[in-house]
């Protein structure tokens, strides 16, 4: 029963683990790639942007419009008329002697209308943009900014590339300090165990025995410190990649290898620096683009536009809509082009351009000052990347030398003929010295990710 339960156990736990996501620094920043809500946000504006270009070339499209109207005169409208047909009759009949002259009479007025109380009109039309300068400009400011979206996605994933990738490091750097601390506790404990021997046959102080005492609690609380900035760099990086921070993860990248990888000889400084890699400068270079668009759309808005259009009407004009004894339908078809100029606008076309023309010259000022920017974080980067390279070799060196003296000191405390200061000593160098080279590492680490975010490299 007991082999059974203990069977259970390990395949639960088992399960637990391999149930876990393992990742890859690659593999990290991938999923970041593909789940944060910054490059979704992107992808929605590059969609926005598709639609927003059919959009605006539906403008300059043929478009066709139809409608049915129905009107009821509640009161008929009548326009005056004066009776013109009756005194020329009676004039006629005075002239041939049928009347007498006092038979004429004044003209009467009386009242008239041209509508029916009943109207129903069918009409069906179409237009086609035939000539417009500013939709010209416009739709290519649109194709534009589609680009421009485009770009912005690319300066996304560099800035998530660099977040998750310093998250994973500060992983990998906690995780080889928690290993190098856990070494000490277990050569610490060796000691201790060793001195409190000593010290019952009589060989060595009490307070030999409580300076490792106290050595070795100081490296537990230490470890206990890690694991909590362990789990709180985990929760970095899972937010980072937009990774459920409640569900757990592994990483599987080894530090030693891949600091081995980071290679400074191919690093010139001084050398040029391609700018168009940094996706930054292209949004800007885009913007630039824009604006001169821009200033070339309200511009063309000086030039006349012209439109066709054609139009087919029906109209029904009947005292009682349904009397077919009335008369039917009445056709009217029209075609037509329209053409309008503008000829004084007050001034606001002019005032436009001036204030696009400020816009490019903001835009030329801000890629000056990106270019500067660029070229500081490339010189930077490389001079940063090579010096990292330098305090890691020589934090090695150290460590490994204060690793000798600790050992030394270790043997000439057991033949008693050192001090417990003096390995107390060599134990505090040590320690001083693998703090050093870990913080090298990661100084390295980082060093290389913004080497790579300031070339653009992936």
């Amino acid at each position: 029963m007991n082999n059974i339960l203990l069977l259970l156990l390990i395949t639960a736990g088992l399960f637990q683990l391999s149930a876990q996501d393992q990742f890859s620094l690659e593999q990290a920043v991938g999923y970041g790639l593909s789940h944060h809500n910054n490059m979704k946000m992107n992808d929605l504006n590059y969609l926005s942007a598709e639609q927003t270009i059919r959009g605006f070339k539906s403008t300059g499209m043929p478009k066709v419009n139809g409608g049915i109207d129905y009107s009821y005169y509640l009161a008929v409208p009548t326009q005056p008329a004066v009776d013109f047909i009756s005194p020329s009759i009676y004039n006629v009949l005075f002239q041939e002697n049928v009347i007498p002259e006092r038979a004429l009479a004044a003209p009467e007025t009386f009242k008239f209308s041209f509508v029916q109380p009943n109207v129903l009109t069918a009409n069906i039309g179409a237009s086609i943009q035939l000539f417009d300068g500013t939709y010209i400009y416009g739709l290519k400011a649109a194709k534009l900014y589609k680009e421009l979206i485009q770009k912005e996605r690319i300066q996304s994933e560099q800035t998530i590339t660099s977040k998750v990738t310093k998250a994973y490091m500060s992983i990998l750097i906690a995780e080889k300090n928690k290993e190098v601390i856990s070494q000490n506790i277990k050569v610490l404990e060796k000691s201790l165990s060793d001195i409190k021997i000593v010290y019952q046959n009589g060989f060595a102080e009490s307070l030999d025995v409580d300076r490792m005492q106290l050595s070795l609690v100081t490296l537990q609380t230490q470890i206990e410190n890690l694991d909590q900035m362990i789990q709180l760099s985990y929760n970095l990086l899972k937010f980072q990649m937009n990774y459920p921070i409640d569900l757990n993860m592994i990483i599987t990248d080894n530090l030693d290898s891949m600091v081995k990888q980071i290679k400074v000889d191919e690093i010139t400084i001084d050398g040029p620096i391609d700018m168009s890699r940094r996706a930054e400068f292209g949004v800007i270079e885009a913007s630039q683009q824009l604006n001169e668009l821009d200033f070339k759309r309200t511009k063309a808005g000086f030039l006349p536009s012209a439109n066709a259009f054609v139009n087919f009407q029906e109209s029904l004009q009947r005292n009682y809509l349904f009397d077919n004894n009335e008369i039917g339908w009445l056709p009217t078809a029209v075609a037509g082009i329209s053409i309008k100029a503008p000829i004084y606008d007050g001034g606001m076309k002019k005032a436009q351009m001036e204030n696009i023309k400020l816009k490019m010259n903001k835009t030329d000022l801000q890629k000056q000052d990106l270019e500067r920017l660029i070229t500081l974080q490339v010189r930077n980067s490389q001079r940063s990347i090579i010096n990292a390279k330098n305090i890691v070799n020589n934090s090695k060196k150290n460590l490994n030398l204060s690793q000798l003296i600790f050992d030394k000191t270790k043997i000439k405390f057991k033949e008693g003929i050192g001090s417990s200061i003096e390995i107390t000593q060599a134990e505090g160098d040590l320690y001083q010295a693998q703090g050093n080279y870990i913080n090298a590492l990661y100084d390295l680490l980082i060093a290389k990710t913004d080497y790579n975010l300031a070339l653009a490299k992936k």
